[in-house]
């Protein structure tokens, strides 16, 4: 296979160029090669390069995932403590317990939540903020995440951003029924 090679002189110029690197690529059957060091950028030139559609969604959807799971732990966003997170501490609500992942409106506690961690990987909550994450600029939108940006058209982004509580596999086989 051929390889297009890019020397990075702008990270932002190249990542605003990702939809028409991977039309090219994809109609050519070229792998890209950007000459740097950023993580994105490297992130953005391995997807380019998956050509199996469902694989290179997987990829994404597992980098975007593990992206945002590491933010939570190493910032601690949620604060949590005995497994009240600190929006329900400030509420009046008893027996308030796992943060996002109860919800009274779904009748409590999602089935996922198993031994205080979750069982599936659900993108949808990952992104999720509640409110005051987002009073505190803490927020994970579509539009800041180059992965999910210029790979997805609007109804994937739409199945990615609102399919809570849904695994992995019912989320990829959406994105191919939409692509």
């Amino acid at each position: 296979m051929k390889e297009y090679v890019i020397e990075v002189k702008d990270v932002d110029k190249e990542i605003k160029n990702t939809k028409k690197y991977l039309k090219y690529c994809d109609t050519n059957n070229y792998n890209i090669k950007y000459k740097t060091d950023d993580d994105t950028l490297k992130k953005v030139e391995k997807a380019i390069n998956i050509k199996d559609i469902k694989k290179r969604y997987e990829f994404i959807y597992d980098t975007v995932c593990d992206y945002i799971d590491k933010k939570y732990l190493d910032c601690n966003y949620c604060e949590f403590k005995d497994d009240v997170c600190k929006y329900y501490r400030g509420k009046n609500e008893l027996e308030h317990k796992n943060g996002c992942c109860y919800n009274e409106k779904r009748g409590g506690l999602c089935e996922y939540l198993k031994n205080g961690k979750c069982s599936i990987k659900s993108i949808s909550c990952k992104l999720y903020s509640c409110p005051i994450l987002r009073e505190n600029k803490i927020n994970f939108r579509i539009k800041d995440i180059p992965l999910i940006k210029y790979f997805f058209n609007i109804k994937q982004k739409y199945y990615i951003k609102y399919s809570f509580f849904k695994n992995k596999d019912y989320v990829i086989d959406k994105l191919l029924e939409k692509k």
